[in-house]
């Protein structure tokens, strides 16, 4: 077994399962994505369209960490970043003023390009076709 970084261990070999969340309302534990997640499956929406799951600090992960989200939800939900954070997805502060729209069934991946330019996140339709790329607003 071996660790690369003592900030950012990583196991050769290791096999992690995906957390579920369900999109809410207000930021909390049942909505926010672990930083030592690689796959997280929306399983439901609480309330509407305009719930919410948290993708974790930029501090919190390496610069390109990866995180598949899969939306299984049975309906669209949004993307943030911390609270009060001014962290950014996709060059827009998305920690409540704006979010990332996340439509139902698809597939996207939120990579940290760094602490300054923040997350990029990119999609993929049920049948695998790239989607249009998303601004949040």
């Amino acid at each position: 077994m071996a660790i690369s970084n003592r900030a950012f261990p990583t196991l050769k070999g290791l096999g992690l399962e995906a957390q579920s969340l369900l999109a809410t309302a207000t930021q909390g534990a049942g909505n926010s994505v672990s930083p030592l997640v690689k796959t997280v499956v929306v399983a439901g929406v609480v309330n509407d369209a305009d719930d919410f799951i948290v993708l974790p600090s930029l501090a919190a992960v390496p610069n390109g960490h990866q995180i598949m989200v899969i939306g299984s939800a049975s309906s669209n939900f949004e993307v943030r970043t911390p609270s009060a954070s001014a962290e950014e997805i996709n060059s827009e502060d998305c920690d409540g003023t704006k979010e990332y729209l996340f439509t139902d069934t698809q597939i996207a991946y939120f990579t940290k390009i760094n602490s300054t330019i923040g997350w990029m996140g990119n999609g993929f339709s049920a049948i695998g076709a790239v989607v249009t790329a998303v601004v949040p607003d």
